[in-house]
């Protein structure tokens, strides 16, 4: 391929062989369809590292170079430069007089992008070399809650409050929606770029609480005024397919997004004293490492959740409260397990992820599709391996367990706190003892605990980089297989107390001691495991 066709920084690139032909054609047309800059879509598909096209670029063009840990965010108060023509640029403003403004960018050679600050702007413009990766948490921590504040504002602006009319009904949905659309757009754009897990939009009796959950913990994002909470529930339900006049009613309805990355969102609105709560839980697939070496689990836990796995029958469960990364430990056992020779099928409320090759059914209780009645179905289709999402009742766990002992590797989950509990439960649903110790291959107990930001490890002061002195989460296990003396304790009708002391006697860990283990290993912090499992195993 013939790089004449290339110009600007992709053709130095090419020249210098930090990207081939072919690449550099793919970044050219995507940067083009996408509406993005060159040098994010480098480092955004990983063709490119930040670093490598910071240092490339700063010896290569003849610029001043500008380290992003010496930004100023009261540089942003001065209106010179509005977020949404940052964010579209993704040139940061820096230093300003009255004619001149320095402009820290990526690209020396994007030239237009300074032509058209300088329209904006009314100002000549001087730029400065920013690394891609400085320039995006600029954007993030800085600029973005200020586009959403501007879009609130500009909402608010554009539409006509009509106090008389019913909080959270509008007889009309489409009147002056496209701020609304706007702005529901870009809350939910916000929350994806900072990787938040849910959005709760909260109405109280003066205005509506809007939360980002980042890394598990809830953080106020903006407020608004009722009318327009109003109109974002509507256009929610909308984009959920859910009926916007029943409001005495939960409902729960499914977003999917397809650009600029897919993306699946799960709406549940709740009526409250005030209106309907709205709940969006994210879950971004691309995000979501399908890999059981990437779980945080031992050296050791990881070679017995193998072991587990490589056997043709069994029931494997996981357990943990909500939110404690259950679907992405049992997706990622799936994901080894999807081979050629295997007939996969799982029964979900709802399906998380889709994985090729694997038959995946969604329950409709409305028409009578419940997990009992999914499962009674795939044991006449020739299963080699079931996931149950859930088993919630009696007769999903008497099927599961039934399975599990007639050929078929089985895993699902349960709502318990550990593995000692998930016998008890089982029991207490009226599975027999020995059902259970003939069925059960492993139980998995589980939790995530914030990682220390790599950057400042200062909790509670937290640097530009993170929240609070915590970046991303870990996992934190307890695999308990079935052995032949916790089998006698069952059969025993042993208490949870006794199974609990006999698990430690073997030798398991538990919850408490790998949270621990990761605080000796300065990964996170002991108040860190005290607020996830407490301080029993310290």
């Amino acid at each position: 391929m013939d790089r004449t066709e290339f110009t600007g920084l992709l053709d130095h690139l090419v020249r210098d062989a930090l990207l081939t032909p072919a690449d550099a054609k793919t970044a050219a047309q995507a940067t083009q369809q996408q509406g993005i800059s060159l040098t994010h879509y480098l480092v955004k598909s990983q063709l490119l590292s930040s670093e490598t096209l910071f240092d490339y670029c700063t010896k290569h063009f003849k610029l001043p170079v500008f380290e992003g840990k010496n930004y100023n965010a009261t540089w942003l108060q001065d209106p010179i430069m509005k977020p949404e023509l940052i964010c579209h640029y993704r040139a940061i403003p820096l230093h300003q007089d009255q004619k001149y403004l320095a402009v820290g960018i990526t690209d020396p050679t994007d030239h237009t992008t300074l032509t058209s600050i300088s329209f904006h702007t009314g100002l000549r413009i001087r730029p400065m070399l920013m690394a891609e990766a400085d320039v995006e948490k600029i954007i993030q921590t800085y600029v973005l809650p200020q586009r959403l504040h501007a879009q609130v504002e500009s909402a608010l602006s554009k539409i006509t409050l009509m106090e008389e009319q019913p909080v959270f009904y509008q007889e009309n949905p489409e009147q002056n929606d496209e701020p609304i659309i706007e702005l529901v757009d870009r809350l939910i754009q916000d929350a994806i770029t900072k990787r938040a897990s849910d959005i709760h939009i909260e109405p109280y009796e003066q205005s509506c609480r809007i939360r980002f959950r980042c890394d598990g913990l809830l953080h106020e994002t903006t407020t608004l005024p009722l009318p327009l909470a109003a109109r974002v529930t509507t256009r929610l339900k909308i984009m959920a397919n859910l009926n916007i006049a029943e409001r005495r009613l939960p409902q729960d309805g499914r977003i999917q997004l397809r650009h600029p990355e897919k993306m699946d969102i799960r709406v549940n609105t709740c009526p409250t004293l005030f209106g309907e709560k709205v709940v969006l839980r994210i879950l971004n697939i691309k995000h979501s490492q399908l890999d059981i070496q990437a779980l945080g689990m031992t050296d050791t836990q990881k070679q017995l959740f193998l072991e587990k796995l490589a056997q043709p029958q069994g029931l494997i469960l996981v357990t943990g409260p909500t939110g404690s990364g259950k679907t992405i430990t049992l997706y990622s056992a799936l994901h080894y397990l999807n081979q050629i020779e295997k007939n996969i099928s799982t029964v979900e409320d709802p399906i998380e992820i889709e994985l090729n090759g694997i038959n995946q059914v969604n329950i409709n209780l409305p028409i009578g599709l419940d997990f009992s009645t999914v499962l009674r179905t795939f044991l006449r289709q020739d299963p080699d391996i079931i996931m149950v999402g859930e088993i919630r009742d009696a007769d999903t766990a008497a099927i599961a367990i039934q399975a599990a002992q007639t050929g078929h590797l089985v895993l699902s989950t349960l709502h318990t706190n550990s593995a000692a509990e998930t016998i008890t439960r089982l029991q207490s649903m009226g599975i027999p003892a020995y059902h259970l110790i003939h069925s059960i291959s492993l139980i998995i107990a589980q939790r995530l605990l914030r990682k220390l930001c790599p950057h400042c490890q200062q909790p509670p002061l937290g640097c530009e980089h993170c929240l609070q002195g915590y970046q991303g989460r870990m996992g934190i296990f307890e695999l308990i297989p079935m052995t032949d003396t916790l089998a006698q304790l069952i059969l025993s009708s042993a208490s949870l107390a006794q199974l609990t002391t006999q698990i430690k006697t073997e030798g398991w860990m538990l919850l408490e001691e790998a949270g621990w283990q990761k605080v000796h290993a300065g990964m996170t912090t002991k108040e860190e495991v005290m607020r996830v499992v407490g301080d029993k195993g310290k």
